[in-house]
């Protein structure tokens, strides 16, 4: 405890000695008419060196109030404003001196119209769903488009606002979340800030069919090795139970002359109809071509 006070009374006295620290003001703009928008980078914060006693710059560094700037009366076009010691937000109490603006001693930004803009909204999923889970691709969104407000110039550039990513990886029911926009061009909002993103997930039936492999049109003097192929189809169970798959069939293609393709692999193409949303994998999915004998 005597260790503890010791310590205390140093850090008190050692405190209230003179010192010099830079301070980061984090930068505010006011006072802009809502018919225009900052565009562009500015900085975050200006940095002052400041004199005066540890204990005073230490609680400027912790609170970092805030530097207003009135945009008031400004129109479209490029603003600059050099930054004075004047311009610091420092209490009145403390008996603290600006030795220099450090960073940025002007603050320059461009200043646009501001347009509004209703957009269509894309949707972002990513990762697998679990084991015996299907998603066969479809995404609810509500609302379908939104507002998008801010500079001119950027916002005619957008033809849509992408959203957050949304996951269901290891997933096993419909996912529902709320997600805002992702990588909006600086000073763009939308109206409303979140979309309802609905990502349906069903269970999850696989059929395995397995078909000779036919010849294409003025291929009849050729065969392939193997001669089947094992088509391994995933759906919903809903979509799976009523599906129709006895008019598939799969032939070998290649370019011509076929002559030229003997003893080399050529692709599988498959026709016939599947149910909606359906994965298909063929095993294999290229064959060695050979003359008849």
């Amino acid at each position: 405890m005597a260790l503890l006070l010791a310590v205390l009374v140093y850090l008190n006295v050692y405190t209230d000695r003179p010192a010099t620290q830079i301070v980061s003001f984090p930068l505010q703009f006011a006072d802009l008419p809502d018919s225009l928008s900052v565009a562009g980078p500015i900085p975050a914060a200006v940095q002052a060196e400041l004199r005066g006693t540890g204990k005073q710059l230490i609680r400027l560094r912790l609170t970092e109030p805030p530097l207003k700037l009135s945009l008031a009366g400004i129109g479209v076009g490029h603003y600059a404003r050099a930054m004075t010691p004047a311009d610091l937000p420092l209490p009145t109490t403390y008996d603290v001196q600006v030795e220099r603006i450090v960073s940025p001693r002007t603050v320059e930004l461009e200043i646009d119209r501001r347009m509004h803009r209703r957009l269509p909204v894309a949707a972002r999923v990513e990762g697998v769903p679990s084991s015996g889970v299907f998603w066969g691709g479809a995404v609810a969104l509500d609302p379908q488009t939104v507002v998008v407000s801010g500079p001119a110039r950027a916002v005619a550039r957008l033809d849509s606002v992408r959203l957050a990513t949304v996951t269901i990886a290891a997933k096993r029911d419909t996912v529902n979340i709320n997600v805002g926009a992702d990588d909006l061009p600086d000073w763009c909002t939308i109206t409303p800030e979140q979309v309802a993103v609905s990502v349906p997930l069903e269970p999850a039936a696989t059929r395995r069919v397995t078909l000779p492999i036919a010849a294409p049109k003025g291929g009849e003097a050729f065969t392939v090795s193997p001669s089947h192929v094992t088509l391994t189809i995933s759906a919903p169970r809903a979509a799976m139970a009523g599906a129709a798959l006895g008019d598939m069939h799969v032939y070998w293609t290649g370019p011509l002359p076929l002559a030229d393709l003997v003893g080399h692999r050529v692709a599988l193409k498959r026709v016939g109809d599947l149910p909606d949303g359906a994965r298909v994998r063929m095993d294999p999915d290229s064959v060695v071509l050979q003359r008849k004998r």
